[in-house]
Order: C-alpha cells, then structure tokens, then sequence
C-alpha cells in the first residue's frame, strides 16, 4: 500500500469518517469546508465561536458571501443556549474541538443541538486528532484539522479534511482540487499520526495544573494541550524557569481576556 494510501487510512479510522484529503495546510481544508457550507443549504450564515477559534474562520466565510455569526462562550467553550437561538437559520458551525488549544468542547451537546436544526457541523480537531472523545466523525459532518508546527501532529507543514458522505464531498470537490502535497509530507504525516505526542501533551496539561493550582486556571477542569492562567508575573516567572513557551492574551485564538497561555503544544515531547 503506497504511504498517501496509509495515511488516508489511518486518518478515517481516526475521524471514524468515509471520504479523506490530504491538504497543504489547515487554512486549505478550512476553505474547503465554507465552500461545502456554501453550497450545503440556502442559509447564508456560518456560525463560529466568539473566542478560542482560529483566523480562517474570520476570514474564509467572507469568500463565499456566508454572513458569519458569533456564539457566545464562556473563554471559548460554547454557550449550548446560545448556540440554540443561532443554529436555527445557520448553514454550518466551524470551532476548535479545544477551544484555544486549552479547553475541550461539549462535543456530544454541540452536536446534538446542530443536528436537530440541520447545520453542519465542522470540527477543527488541529490539537485534538487521535483524542478518543473528539475528533469524533460520529458527532462530526467535517473534521479539518493541521499537520504544522506547534500542533500534536507536528510535521511542519500539511492538513487535511475529512466527510462523513459523498453528497457533502461532491459539494466540495472543485474547492478540493486546488489543494496539492508533496509526495514526502506524506510520510512525515504518517510518522506524526503514530507518534504519542497528543497523550503526552494532555499528561502535561494535568502535572502543570496541579503546579499552578493556586493560581486562576481557566477550565481548569477541561483537558487541552496548553493551560491557560489570569495574567499574573509569577506566571511568566514559572513559564521562564520550566522553559515554557507563553503568549499574553487577549488573543482571539485563545482568550479574550487578561491572561497568560503557557504553549505547551509548542514543546518536543
């Protein structure tokens, strides 16, 4: 079996999806995904979250004239009320499966509240691919998710998207064209989709918050790949000391609030 094949494979056992394409990048599958909610239904909205969300899902909607919705969250984990009120004249909803990389999603909830109104529902699963409870094909109609730097699967470059059925693959198929990989991301892919780099990372995520438990963790009690923390000097102290890396929010891609994000995502474990 040739390695794309492998990886493929690999990747719909994963996601528990049919249809799988490997992209260049996440921004690529991401695009994908808003041409597929374009053409899915005759509503013109695409939800997205109010915070922990990712730049495409600002930018992408605007290519394809959908109107883009925020629902409301709470530091990026999603209001399920909220959510109610706007899903109902919505084509699909796109969000991280970790909201900024920190705090895992209500998954189940979200995707039972979507369905029953008929929206798509498009996890970006970039941190969370080979999570047991997310990235969840079952709950999911499109996973995208990146293969770059920083990520769990950390091969530098490449992305992918997966479908739940060929009706929604058909809709998206001209937009899938114009996305290529070279032929040795694949291997690298491969290499990253069998590493341990995601079970160790959410380890992590725990011994860290166990060290800074009297800090203010947010979600404290939610998995993710970084640990996000009230802005406090102590914090970057403790960030400098472990060799952490860090970011200083407000930061739409992980929290609208005065607040440090120890990256620990960005380590080589």
């Amino acid at each position: 079996m040739l390695i794309k094949d492998q990886v493929e494979e690999k990747l719909k056992v994963l996601t528990k999806h049919k249809f799988v394409h490997i992209t260049d990048r996440c921004n690529s599958a991401i695009f994908v995904a808003m041409s597929i909610a374009k053409n899915a239904s005759e509503s013109n909205k695409i939800l997205i979250p109010d915070q922990g969300g990712w730049f495409s899902y600002k930018k992408y909607p605007k290519y394809f004239d959908l109107e883009i919705v925020e629902v409301r969250t709470d530091k990026g984990v999603i209001d399920l009320e909220d959510l109610k009120e706007k899903v109902k004249d919505a084509s699909g909803f796109i969000f991280s499966s970790f909201a900024g990389y920190y705090a895992e999603q209500p998954l189940e909830g979200l995707s039972s509240i979507c369905r029953e109104a008929g929206c798509l529902i498009i996890e970006d699963a970039s941190g969370s691919v080979g999570d047991e409870t997310l990235c969840n094909g079952d709950l999911s109609d499109i996973i995208v998710g990146s293969f770059g730097q920083w990520k769990p699967v950390d091969c530098g470059c490449g992305g992918f998207i997966s479908i739940s059925n060929s009706k929604l693959r058909d809709l998206g198929k001209d937009a899938l064209s114009i996305s290529k990989v070279h032929p040795a991301t694949y291997e690298e892919i491969l290499k990253g989709l069998e590493s341990n780099k995601l079970r160790k990372l959410l380890e992590l995520q725990k011994h860290v918050k166990e060290e800074l438990k009297e800090f203010e963790i947010f979600h404290k009690d939610k998995r993710g790949v970084n640990v996000v923390v009230a802005k406090n000097p102590e914090i970057i102290k403790y960030c400098n000391d472990k060799n952490y890396p860090y970011v200083i929010c407000p930061k739409y891609i992980r929290v609208n609030e005065e607040a440090i994000s120890i990256e620990l995502k960005r380590l080589d474990l």
